[in-house]
């Protein structure tokens, strides 16, 4: 009896990749000596971030200023375009921002290796008082001068 085949995507390779290659640097202990409080205050960076999006109402436009460098990259996934800009990003969220809608981002787990802050999240859709599609997302995040400069979802 043969075993089904199962197909392997690029976002999967991509995704077990990434965590293989951070796994690895944590446990190679190949962090330089300060690394580890600008890997902390990048993960934080990215926390707050996270959490803006529930915000009653979130401010697509704080969020961009905030958080996002003037030159940030922005993918969703790979059937939204990409965007780069603050401008632009801040109009791609204002996009998912419509009719009163927030999101609750809760992060699962997160690492971090030098610029990179990577996190599984269950993000789910806030419309009023309901929580409603519950959708797991590793959020792949590049940071520099205390800002995201990159930004990548994959679902």
């Amino acid at each position: 009896m043969s075993e089904p085949i199962t197909a392997v995507t690029r976002r999967a390779l991509f995704l077990a990749g990434g965590a293989g290659a951070l796994a690895l640097a944590a446990v190679n202990g190949s962090q330089a000596a300060g690394s580890n409080n600008v890997e902390k205050a990048n993960i934080q960076l990215v926390k707050d971030f996270c959490k803006a999006w529930a915000d009653d109402p979130p401010d697509a436009d704080k969020m961009a200023s905030d958080f996002l460098a003037d030159d940030v990259t922005v993918r969703f996934g790979d059937t939204i375009l990409p965007v780069t800009g603050q401008d632009a990003a801040a109009e791609l969220f204002k996009s998912f921002l419509n009719n009163g809608e927030r999101y609750d981002l809760k992060i699962v787990d997160t690492c971090a290796h030098g610029p990179v802050v990577m996190n599984s999240r269950i993000d789910s859709t806030i419309k009023d008082d309901r929580v409603t599609n519950p959708t797991q997302v590793v959020g792949v995040f590049v940071i520099r001068d205390g800002k995201i400069k990159e930004w990548s979802d994959y679902v």
